[in-house]
């Protein structure tokens, strides 16, 4: 219930006004002052329902900043920035080795799953997304060309309650891996 309301405020709205709507109707058609004085009431949920989301953070909205966060970085070739999120020595190790191969220029993400895996301890999560990359390699004559990659994240809750990588892999949208694709999981 905490997930619809914290990430689906709208969806509430929506159901309020309904509610709503309803009591303004009986009110109309009755005259009862009560139904009148509880639309209004019931009306002020509304911008409640906005308020309480945004203060509540979820762990997928936690997860969704640290992917935008690293995009971001990744985009600007900021590469210590990029691996900020990644909890494990070797393989932020392996992201600092792959990321100064490329020049990257333009960096979207969409499509983005995240599979909670339940029964985990610590609390971990599977993020299967689409990247739409526009990058150029540092040696060699390839300058500027868009790449559509998948990417396959696991994010480790930690016990700060901050999600961090522990695992990724990248490899084209279609098919399997390619010359570029790590050999993970």
């Amino acid at each position: 219930m905490w997930t619809i309301l914290a990430e689906k405020p709208l969806l509430i709205s929506i159901m309020v006004g309904g509610v709503v709507a309803g009591l303004l109707y009986g009110w109309l058609q009755t005259g009862n002052k009560r139904l009148g004085v509880a639309s209004l009431a019931t009306a002020l949920l509304i911008p409640v329902s906005f308020y309480v989301a945004d203060s509540i953070v979820t762990d997928r909205e936690k997860i969704l900043q640290a992917i935008y966060a690293t995009a971001e970085a990744v985009e600007q070739n900021d590469h210590e920035s990029a691996v900020i999120h990644i909890a494990d020595r070797a393989t932020r190790q392996r992201a600092l080795s792959e990321l100064p191969n490329y020049e990257f220029h333009r960096i979207g993400v969409r499509n983005i799953q995240i599979n909670m895996v339940t029964g985990s301890l610590p609390p971990e999560a599977t993020v299967d997304l689409d990247a739409s990359v526009t990058a150029s390699m540092n040696r060699g004559g390839v300058r500027n060309i868009r790449v559509p990659r998948r990417v396959v994240l696991t994010f480790q809750q930690q016990p700060d309650g901050e999600w961090m990588v522990t695992d990724y892999t990248h490899m084209p949208l279609t098919g399997g891996a390619d010359g570029f694709t790590p050999n993970r999981i």
